[in-house]
């Protein structure tokens, strides 16, 4: 949603830092110190923030849906 290239890069924070984000939810990880430390960490680096992606799609790739909540629809718990 930002108006970068299909790059795969941290702009999205560093948009953050400037006050230049679509919505409001994403302006609010600026009023909190931990994550406000962050962003501006992601937007200070490409590098870390690469690191933070990778280690969060493998925390994710091991969600089984079995015992664990993975929800067909968002408006419902079954």
């Amino acid at each position: 949603m930002d108006s970068s290239t299909t790059a795969f890069d941290n702009i999205y924070y560093k948009m953050l830092m400037q006050g230049q984000s679509l919505f409001s939810t994403d302006q609010a990880l600026l009023t909190t110190p931990s994550t406000k430390k962050l962003v501006a960490k992601y937007a200070s680096s490409m590098e870390e923030y690469e690191r933070a992606f990778v280690k969060s799609m493998i925390k994710m790739s091991s969600i089984s849906g079995n015992g664990n909540e993975v929800r067909l629809s968002c408006r419902r718990v079954r």
